[in-house]
C-alpha cells in the first residue's frame, strides 16, 4: 500500500503543475523514478518483469505521443513511466484506464455543454490523479 501512497503523492504534486504551467516536473520524475527502483531492489516487492510491464505501459503513452505528434503530451508518458515503477503493468494499466475514463467524461460534458471543444488542450495529469483516488478508496472499500 506504500506504493500507492507514493503514487498519489507524485500525482498531486504534478498536477498542480500540469494545471497551472502545463507541464509535468522533470525533476520530480526522476526523484521519485530513482527512489522507486531503488527500494524496488531492496525490497524486492515486485517482480523485475512487473517492473519493466509497468514501465512500458507509460512507453505505450510515449509512442502515442510521438505518433500524434504532442497530441498526447510526452511527459504524461514519462510521468506513467515512473507510476508503473510503483504499480506495476496490470495496476498502471488500471490507472491510465481510468483516467481515461474520467477525461472522456469530463470533457464529453464539457462538449455537450459548450464548455470544451474539439482542439482545445487540457491537462491530464489531474484526471490521472482522480483516478489514483478512486483506485486507493475502492482497495479500502
Amino acid at each position: 500500500m506504500w506504493s500507492e501512497y507514493c503514487v498519489i503523492l507524485l500525482l498531486v504534486w504534478n498536477a498542480r503543475q500540469d494545471l497551472r504551467q502545463h507541464e509535468v516536473s522533470i525533476p520530480s520524475l526522476g526523484i521519485f523514478a530513482a527512489a522507486g527502483i531503488l527500494v524496488n531492489l531492496l525490497l524486492k516487492y515486485q517482480s523485475s518483469l512487473e517492473l519493466l510491464t509497468g514501465i512500458g505501459s507509460g512507453v505505450f503513452v510515449l509512442a502515442a505521443a510521438a505518433v500524434t505528434r504532442g497530441a498526447i503530451g510526452f511527459g504524461d508518458g514519462l510521468l506513467l513511466c515512473v507510476t508503473g515503477i510503483y504499480l506495476g503493468g496490470s495496476e498502471n494499466m488500471q490507472l491510465l484506464m481510468a483516467g481515461l475514463i474520467l477525461c472522456a467524461l469530463v470533457l464529453g460534458a464539457g462538449l455537450i455543454l459548450g464548455k470544451a471543444g474539439w482542439k482545445q488542450q487540457f491537462p491530464f495529469v489531474p484526471f490521472l490523479c482522480l483516478a489514483q483516488f478512486g483506485r486507493m478508496l475502492w482497495k479500502v472499500v
